[in-house]
């Protein structure tokens, strides 16, 4: 779950996607494009239904950060090149210590109920933060890694952040669904976002068209000073769930862009399609359990260390993901932090994972059951046989409903799930450390210590160091047991639209990037 990395890189909502990704019936065939090209629509197929909480960007996270950047605006934004620029907040600064965070707010911006930006307004959103089903602010609530212990407001435009402990470079945060700010009708009354958007972004949703789940329109909101930057009077985000459908949507005509898979590329491009591709997006099974609640085995770290013994992943992608990387690392290939060595340390070796099994005291083996999706289970069933082959039972079981995948993170000890590390920093507060893959609130020192190194890392050298630390944890501890490295890839229609770029290497382009030919 390329959860939150930027804090990346996810919440639960995608979890329960990526576990139930479902089967929609493969759209028919056909030329990649016409000639004749309506440029005020660009329909966008996704592979989840980022909507499926509402339209509260907080109950969300990085993963959904396009589809709401078009209904909102944040307090930072994302630059093209992937560094932090001005948005809803036009200037920031720090105290001496990095324990205050003072952001100087834009003036003139009004929402669709007709409220407009000001410091309370802001200071009412982050004070959200005690909602626990809020998985944005998970790592800024009360006991949270970035805890905001306050916020005051100084001025009519200026809000002043203050942390329980310095948080330098905090603002990176504000550019995802975090930094997402909700009109003064909402931010008061939270439950009407489940089914209306409060919003200065520059688009608002077209109820009448809307169909949820299914998809959602958006049509141009002239009140946002920052619509120009837009190209296209309305996007449609269209939800296809089954990765084929979505090449075949594309080839078609009846998607512009669209999210796909590794398998699907090749097809995609014999059809003449354009692909965009980038790395960063590490597949990886997630130790939910740390304390031995749901299974005793994974209270035992030399069992979770098995696991990165036991499974054969070069295998793995030679059979089921072609193009894309084995991965020993928790981190990606091309990030500070990622170290060569841990692919030779945790190299497949199963003789080694039932040494370290029976020093555990399950060298007879254990059993266990891990819940899976229609696009999963082929990847768990392959792990399956290579656990089996040190002793360990893992029964791969299909979600029967959304509310099963969510409950696993609670109720099963391992999961699987794409993690982007865009942001490191926030991907562990807001999702390793205190978010939704540790509801057993497992601890471990090693693990705070290197991302408070992170977070307070002041130039390159001292947060490469600080990363090589946290990766290496995260691989031993078998808190991340990663599997392989997919490369994202995002066809286009080359005749409606330009290449599509990515933000730095964040792996969700911001949605003001898609432009048309000519």
């Amino acid at each position: 779950m390329n959860l939150l990395t930027s804090p990346a890189r996810r919440s639960a909502a995608v979890l329960a996607g990526a576990l139930l990704l479902g089967s929609l019936t493969a759209c028919g065939g056909g030329s990649a494009a016409t000639s004749n090209v309506d440029k005020s629509t660009l329909t966008i197929a996704t592979d989840s239904d980022s909507a499926s909480f509402g339209y509260d960007p907080l109950r969300v996270s990085d993963a959904q950060r396009q589809f709401f950047e078009g209904l909102y605006e944040n307090l930072m934004t994302l630059q093209p090149d992937g560094s932090v620029g001005p948005g809803l907040a036009k200037e920031f600064s720090y105290n001496a210590d990095n324990t205050v965070l003072t952001l100087t707010l834009k003036e003139g911006v009004t929402f669709t109920d007709g409220s407009t930006l000001d410091a309370a307004l802001v200071k009412a959103n982050l004070d959200r933060r005690t909602d626990t089903a809020l998985s944005a602010y998970s790592a800024i609530a009360k006991g949270g890694a970035q805890e905001i212990a306050s916020v005051d407001v100084v001025s009519p435009t200026q809000v002043a952040i203050t942390f329980a402990k310095a948080q330098p470079g905090f603002e990176k945060n504000l550019t995802s669904t975090l930094g997402m700010i909700v009109g003064k009708k909402a931010v008061t009354d939270t439950a009407s976002l489940a089914t209306t958007p409060d919003g200065s972004g520059p688009y608002t949703l077209d109820s009448a068209t809307t169909v949820k789940g299914n998809k959602y329109v958006f049509t141009k909101n002239d009140k946002n000073a920052d619509a120009s930057k837009y190209p296209y009077n309305k996007i449609t985000f269209s939800v296809i769930m089954d990765p084929q459908a979505r090449a075949n949507a594309l080839v078609s005509g009846q998607a512009d862009v669209a999210s796909l898979t590794s398998p699907t590329v090749d097809f995609a491009k014999s059809k003449g399609v354009g692909v965009s591709q980038i790395g960063g997006t590490v597949q990886t099974m997630i130790s939910f359990d740390k304390i031995g609640k749901t299974a005793p085995a994974f209270a035992s770290e030399k069992v979770r260390q098995a696991f990165q013994y036991a499974i054969n992943r070069q295998a793995l992608v030679d059979a089921l993901h072609k193009g894309d990387i084995p991965a020993w690392n928790a981190l990606p290939k091309d990030s500070a932090g990622f170290s060569e060595g841990l692919n030779k340390t945790y190299a497949y070796d199963p003789a080694k994972a039932k040494s370290l099994l029976e020093e555990a005291g399950y060298g007879s083996g254990f059993e266990f059951t891990i819940i899976a999706g229609p696009q999963t289970q082929t990847d768990l069933q392959a792990v399956q046989k290579d656990l089996a082959a040190v002793g360990v039972t893992m029964n791969v079981k299909l979600a029967a409903s959304t509310d099963e995948a969510f409950a696993a993170v609670a109720t099963t000890p391992l999961g699987y799930a794409p993690l982007g590390w865009d942001n490191p920093v926030g991907l562990m507060y807001g999702a390793v450390l205190s978010g939704f893959t540790n509801v057993q609130k497992a601890t471990d020192d090693q693990l705070n210590a290197a991302t408070a190194e992170a977070a307070a890392a002041k130039d390159d050298a001292s947060r490469k160091a600080a990363l090589t630390k946290l990766n290496t944890r995260l691989v031993e501890s078998g808190w991340m047991i990663p599997l392989y490295e997919s490369l994202t890839n995002q066809g286009y229609n080359t005749k409606k639209v330009q290449q599509v770029k990515f933000a730095g290497s964040n792996v969700y382009p911001l949605l003001s990037s898609y432009a048309p030919t000519n």
